[in-house]
């Protein structure tokens, strides 16, 4: 038996990717989970993937769920779609935040006795934040620009923000010993 051998990187930054291989006989749900766990993603949202061609425009599209001209992953086996050695997907996770990546079939192995597909071969760069920071692409470099995130009920128990979510308590942590007492004015003392 053969495995499939796909990379999959980041479209903003394709120095950050992920081999992994993946029988033939598995789903493009079984692909899409080995994708969330190599990049350390929750799997919470929707995804696609979709035929591309050399310039990466989506074709046909394989959804996570169930929607009006797609098939859906947990349907469509690798074998009955895969029909090129040098095919390439687009594989859309989170349609709000738009995380897009970019998969490559690298090539097809021999499967290893006692060995568990879909599997992880290879990790290069560390895995942007899921939550807290978007890719942000800027001239030759990118790079990934935090931003603060807060639910409403954490927002609540930091007390109320302001228009630039600061607080809006007037405390300053570097006037407080650990208790979050005033420390005695060292000036007083002979």
């Amino acid at each position: 038996m053969s495995v499939f051998r796909f990379r999959v990187f980041l479209e903003q930054e394709d120095t950050i990717y992920r081999d992994v291989e993946i029988k033939p006989s598995q789903t493009f749900a079984d692909f899409h989970n080995i994708i969330m766990s190599a990049f350390s993603f929750d799997g919470k949202h929707e995804a696609s993937f979709y035929r591309s061609n050399d310039n990466w425009i989506q074709g046909e599209e394989i959804a996570l769920k169930k929607k009006v001209n797609a098939q859906k992953m947990d349907k469509v086996l690798l074998a009955n779609f895969i029909d090129d050695p040098h095919i390439k997907l687009v594989y859309v996770y989170d349609y709000d935040a738009e995380w897009l990546f970019l998969v490559e079939l690298m090539g097809v192995e021999e499967e290893l006795k006692k060995t568990t597909y879909p599997r992880i071969t290879k990790t290069e760069g560390i895995s942007p934040k899921q939550y807290g920071a978007q890719p942000i692409v800027g001239g030759d470099d990118s790079e990934f620009e935090a931003i603060e995130v807060f639910e409403e009920h954490e927002a609540n128990d930091m007390g109320e923000l302001d228009e630039e979510g600061e607080s809006s308590e007037e405390t300053d942590e570097a006037e407080m010993d650990e208790e979050g007492n005033e420390p005695e004015n060292e000036s007083d003392e002979f």
